[in-house]
């Protein structure tokens, strides 16, 4: 539809829905009805004054009524609105369709403020005049104010549906306490320390040989447990020990395969430390013993690097051994990979885990890049899934709405493309076996959605069909063609009762059934008066024809008249005259059979035609009449 033709179409709606309120009621108000026509979407604003102030719910009620009334063509859904004159936005609003209208459930929704007081000399409201007329569609409400302007609590109505007309609801924020910053605990539960003191009364002497024993105790003991300590007094074997402990932590991480060994060498290592540990600082093995330490610590600690990526290693491995699995697993198991190969980057050339760590390296990168390889493949088959589901969603919002097989055509076409995305995933993926999940749910959809589009367009074209014979039917009629009027009310009634039921025209088509039937019968009956009318022509030229002409006849439903020719009359009159003349007994009687033959034919062809007839002489006055029984 061109802009042009909507306007002109938005005009018109305009014009017979302020004609609709004010036989409604809405007379001499300054209600402001406008329309837009938006594909199969119909907005209807009505706006006014802010002196005069409406009760939404009827006149939405008698808008609504009025429009499924009228029933604007190829409109479905319908949208009504009522605002303030120089407001932006309305403060109210309602919804429906046009085969369900919701008059028995509306749902305007008004939003509410806080009522501004306007004085009435400032409202220029002049409805008291009018009161009896405008009683069903005033109500005292507050009107709509600027939020620059408003002042006070605003006011949210309750939008649930399970709410009617329920109060407006006010939020409001609790005080904050005062004392939120006080200190939350009490001195009381302090508790005081205090230091006992010497008693005065202790005797010195005593004091005196305390000290002197407990000093010679001190020298005692601490003489043998200077001499007792590791590597003092003869031999330190713990050295030796200690290396031969790291020694074999060396061999352990050279020689052996087992896949804990790193834990081997570190025990190890802890070993040889904790020996040389003990040694005090008065040994003289004590700075041999120091360096030895350093050197295991420094050992232990590259040990524990390679031991740490072992371990992030094993994390790795477990979030990958039951392929396929989900790309966030592949990049977690990637990022532990990873972090075990840095850590074993931190380890020194110099270090006996030195080669081990560079052979695990090399098998970590190897099963780096092999996740790497099924990661690329795993994302790229769950953006296929999730395309393939996005097509899906959208395929599905289109089918709550679809209505006409084009709409419908749409949906089929939307799932036969998320199943055709879901046959591109990798079948060595996860995503693969999620996809097959979702096929048969597909499947299905795409087989309602075809059914329906296959009915659907039946339904539109027996309906278009239905339509359109009906409109030539309508041309016959005013051309008085009743053959053909029959004939194509008859087929518009046939494709009107093809439509199938609970199609989007089966709601249309339902009045159409009727309103076909009622047509058709009319045409029929015209169809019948005007066969008989013809009769009655073809009777009344086979009566009237002779020499002189006997009559001339006007055909019509109410009425048949017939006017006797004057040449005719005045042969008649002469030959009935020359019969009385001569005596002619048998002329007079053969006009005079004549005459009552010809008075037969014309009441027989009235009766035939069921039409009352009347019938002149020459000069034009009426003779005979005869009304059918």
């Amino acid at each position: 539809m061109t802009v042009a033709a909507r306007q002109s179409k938005a005009q018109i709606l305009e014009v017979k829905l302020q004609k609709y309120l004010q036989a409604a009621g809405f007379k001499n108000l300054p209600l402001y009805i406008s329309c837009d026509f938006q594909d199969e979407s119909l907005t209807v604003v009505g706006e006014h004054p802010r002196s005069l102030v409406l009760k939404a719910k009827p006149t939405f009620t008698v808008l609504e009524a009025a429009i499924l009334e009228i029933e604007p063509e190829a409109i479905q859904q319908i949208g009504l609105c009522l605002k303030i004159t120089g407001q932006k936005q309305p403060y109210a609003f309602h919804s429906f369709t046009m085969h369900h209208p919701v008059l028995s459930r509306p749902r305007t929704v008004q939003v509410l403020k806080k009522p501004e007081t306007i004085p009435a000399a400032e409202t220029g409201m002049v409805l008291a005049a009018n009161a009896a007329e405008t009683a069903d569609a005033v109500e005292e409400m507050p009107l709509e104010t600027d939020v620059e302007n408003a002042g006070g609590d605003e006011y949210l109505p309750d939008f649930s549906e399970s709410s009617s007309n329920s109060d407006p609801v006010s939020f409001k924020v609790a005080a904050i306490p005062a004392d939120i910053a006080d200190n939350p605990f009490s001195p009381l539960d302090m508790e005081a320390v205090t230091v006992s003191q010497t008693p005065k009364n202790s005797p010195l002497a005593m004091l005196a040989a305390a000290g002197i024993v407990s000093l010679a105790a001190v020298i005692l003991a601490g003489g043998y447990y200077l001499l007792s300590r590791p590597c003092v007094v003869g031999e330190c074997t713990a050295l030796a020990n200690a290396k031969q402990l790291s020694d074999n932590s060396a061999k352990t991480l050279k020689t052996s395969k087992v896949a804990n060994s790193p834990l081997q060498a570190q025990e190890q290592l802890k070993g040889a430390i904790a020996l040389l540990e003990p040694i005090p600082a008065w040994s003289i093995h004590r700075g041999e013993a120091q360096t030895a330490m350093e050197k295991y610590r420094e050992q232990s600690q590259n040990v524990q690097s390679a031991i740490d990526a072992a371990r992030l290693a094993q994390s790795a491995a477990q979030k990958t051994q039951n392929p396929p699995y989900s790309a966030e697993s592949g990049q977690e198991a990637q990022a532990l990979w990873q972090s075990a190969i840095a850590q074993l980057g931190e380890i020194p050339k110099d270090s006996l885990v030195y080669p081990y760590a560079q052979k695990k390296t090399k098998e970590y990168r190897k099963n780096l890049a092999t996740g790497n390889r099924l990661l690329g493949t795993e994302t790229k088959a769950e953006k296929i899934l999730l395309a393939a589901k996005s097509t899906a969603q959208i395929a599905e919002a289109r089918e709550a709405v679809a209505q006409t097989a084009e709409t419908w055509g749409q949906v089929q076409a939307g799932w036969e493309k998320a199943l055709d995305t879901l046959a591109e995933i990798p079948s060595n993926t996860q995503s693969y076996q999620l996809g097959k999940l979702l096929v048969p749910k597909y499947e299905t959809k795409l087989s309602q959605a075809r059914e329906r589009k296959n009915v659907e367009g039946i339904s539109e074209n027996a309906y278009t069909q239905a339509v359109t014979l009906a409109a030539e039917a309508r041309i016959f009629e005013g051309k008085n063609g009743w053959f053909k009027a029959s004939e194509y009310w008859r087929r518009a009634l046939s494709y009107a009762e093809q439509v199938p039921a609970a199609t989007s025209y089966s709601q249309k088509a339902k009045p159409l059934i009727d309103s076909y039937k009622i047509s058709l019968q009319q045409a029929e009956v015209k169809l019948r008066e005007e066969r008989n009318l013809q009769k009655a022509r073809t009777d009344l030229d086979k009566t009237c024809k002779g020499n002189p002409k006997i009559c001339d006849y006007t055909v019509s439903n109410g009425l048949i008249a017939v006017q006797m020719t004057p040449d005719y009359v005045q042969k008649l009159q002469q030959t009935f005259i020359q019969a009385n003349n001569n005596n002619a007994v048998k002329s007079r009687q053969a006009v005079e059979k004549h005459v009552e033959t010809l008075q037969k034919a014309l009441e027989a062809i009235a009766e035939n035609a069921k039409i009352p007839m009347q019938v002149y002489d020459g000069d034009g006055k009426r003779i005979a009449s005869h009304e059918p029984k």
